[in-house]
């Protein structure tokens, strides 16, 4: 008698998470309209690999541009460094960056949905350490595409046709 109490409040409990639109992280499923999907931008930079591979992990099917598929473009990415603190001599201590793209998004008989991403992060300068410094300057942007790459199929996932 217990098991079937267990088992009943169980499965009512399955069915409210189900039926409250709840869906685990990294479950990432386009909208229907989205499954053929053309990809325009820099195709030899690493940040549209990153956004390709995103977007087949998630169930697209990559396909030439034409007047029925809706087309995803990748603007440039953009990055920009200004001091964030200064020491007692006016030695840049630490910098902050921001990184960002834009992409927009064009469906068949829709208008033009335009989205940014961006980022900030900060980070200590090394002048003592140049090599280091450096090193963690190009892993933080190769975090920040990975982020903006993750963004980029979070906000399509919310779209709604």
């Amino acid at each position: 008698m217990l098991y079937r109490i267990k088992a009943t409040t169980l499965v009512l409990l399955t069915l409210l998470l189900v039926g409250c639109g709840f869906q685990l992280r990294g479950g990432d499923n386009l909208a229907p309209e989205l499954q053929r999907l053309a990809l325009v931008g820099d195709d030899k930079s690493q940040f549209y690999r990153l956004v390709s591979a995103r977007l087949q992990r998630a169930g697209a099917q990559l396909v030439e541009p034409d007047a029925l598929t809706p087309v995803l473009s990748i603007s440039g990415l953009g990055q920009g460094n200004s001091v964030a603190s200064v020491n007692n001599r006016a030695d840049a201590l630490e910098y902050a960056t921001r990184f960002g793209t834009r992409f927009t998004l064009d469906m068949p008989d829709q208008a033009r949905q335009v989205f940014t991403v961006t980022f900030n992060r900060s980070f200590l300068d090394k002048s003592a350490q140049a090599l280091a410094s450096s090193r963690e300057q190009f892993q933080l942007r190769e975090q920040m595409e990975h982020e903006a790459a993750e963004q980029i199929i979070r906000q399509l996932n919310r779209l709604s046709f």
